[in-house]
């Protein structure tokens, strides 16, 4: 018999449930056989064409051709440059003001290549279209704010759901600051001969995704705009903070979808993209001196010393800052090993530990924090303070 005392109770979990319940199904995701084996799109990659993206471990070499020896990059200059966009959150405030300063100072190298991590993923395509591009980098990292990004917050969300943050105002920002218009720019800089790569983490395998965004920006792909927005939603997204971003791939006539995220899970910044031979892809482009990489590293190589008071979420969030900055540091000791059996020439920029200005409030982008944060990587640049080659 029912006690009919429990039955609004009864309804209103059988309500909440369902709408806590995703369309997501696991059902529809890609699996542990096939998920290696998806496309995009039918037919993918022709013969002639370079892929969309690669797995960190791929052994492609699409940017060199090792039977005739030639290479699609193009060099505006002497010296073949790479840029690698860090990770970073609030702090890319720090690389947007570095990268304004070499502008202004008419030290920014044409970069070739130019890479991006989570923050690094919303400055990279900036810098890779340059121009009248750069100055608005300025208006859009200063601008951002929680209201802007966040949105409506509901921590129990964070429990039932996927996020505290349904991700609309996140995406809406990405929509309105990468429109159309700049996609088209980024493709004709791929048609150029230069190449943009964005990293993602493929969630269920915990492995990096990397976009070639120039590729897809000049394919014929229907969704194209959407799916770099959600490429660069994806690389930025914090998991917990912002939902995960679902992209639609195919695999024997049948639609899946893959969960990505936040790129810095992986790595928290890279350039060395594909199985490339660095001496071979110089002869080919017709140079003579070494690849020059510069990494910008949005955050400090080493945690500051401060006192913490024994409570849990004081220490948990201490812990999660001192592995991001030892990932950080493992990531850059990594790319150097690699230039120097590579035969290149790495130089990288970080925030220094005894930069610590403080927050005027306790949001995650902080006005007055990340202000001055643009200006501390403003001014480096100005003043020819900003490569090192020693890892504090």
């Amino acid at each position: 018999m029912v006690n009919t005392k429990s039955l609004p109770m009864v309804m209103f979990l059988g309500l909440f449930l369902a709408a806590c319940s995703s369309t997501h199904t696991l059902e529809n995701r890609v699996t542990k056989d096939n998920y290696r084996a998806v496309t995009l799109a039918s037919n993918e990659v022709d013969a002639a064409s370079e892929p969309y993206r690669v797995w960190s471990d791929d052994a492609s070499d699409f940017l060199f051709n090792a039977e005739d020896g030639t290479t699609p990059l193009k060099v505006r200059g002497e010296r073949l440059n790479i840029l690698a966009l860090s990770g970073g959150g609030a702090k890319g405030a720090f690389g947007a003001g570095i990268i304004n300063g070499l502008y202004e100072s008419e030290q920014l190298e044409d970069y070739t290549i130019v890479t991006g991590i989570s923050a690094g993923s919303l400055i990279a395509p900036f810098v890779f279209v340059g121009g009248e591009e750069i100055p608005r980098l300025k208006q859009v990292m200063l601008g951002l704010n929680d209201k802007m990004i966040l949105g409506k917050r509901n921590f129990l969300n964070t429990l039932i759901k996927d996020a505290f943050t349904n991700g609309e105002q996140m995406f809406d920002f990405i929509e309105q600051v990468y429109p159309p218009e700049m996609i088209e720019k980024i493709a004709e800089q791929h048609r150029a001969g230069r190449r943009l790569f964005i990293g993602t983490t493929h969630f269920d395998s915990e492995e990096l995704v990397v976009w070639n965004i120039g590729r897809i920006a000049d394919s014929h792909l229907p969704n194209k705009a959407r799916l770099i927005h959600q490429i660069l939603a994806a690389s930025s997204s914090i998991p917990g903070v912002f939902p995960p971003q679902f992209i639609e791939v195919e695999h024997d006539n049948q639609r899946l979808e893959e969960l990505h995220v936040d790129g810095g899970m992986t790595v928290q910044m890279f350039f060395e993209v594909v199985n490339v031979d660095y001496q071979k892809l110089n002869k080919a482009l017709g140079l003579t001196t070494k690849p020059q990489v510069h990494v910008i590293r949005n955050g400090l190589l080493k945690m500051p010393y401060e006192p913490v008071e024994d409570k849990g979420v004081q220490l948990l969030t201490r812990s999660l800052t001192s592995m991001t900055i030892q990932q950080a540091k493992g990531d850059l000791y990594r790319m150097l090993y690699f230039s120097e059996m590579s035969g290149l020439e790495l130089t990288f920029a970080y925030v220094d530990d005894e930069f610590n200005p403080p927050k005027a409030t306790k949001d995650m982008f902080d006005f007055e924090y990340m202000k001055s944060l643009y200006q501390y990587g403003h001014d480096k640049a100005i003043n020819n303070k900003l490569w090192s080659t020693e890892v504090p």
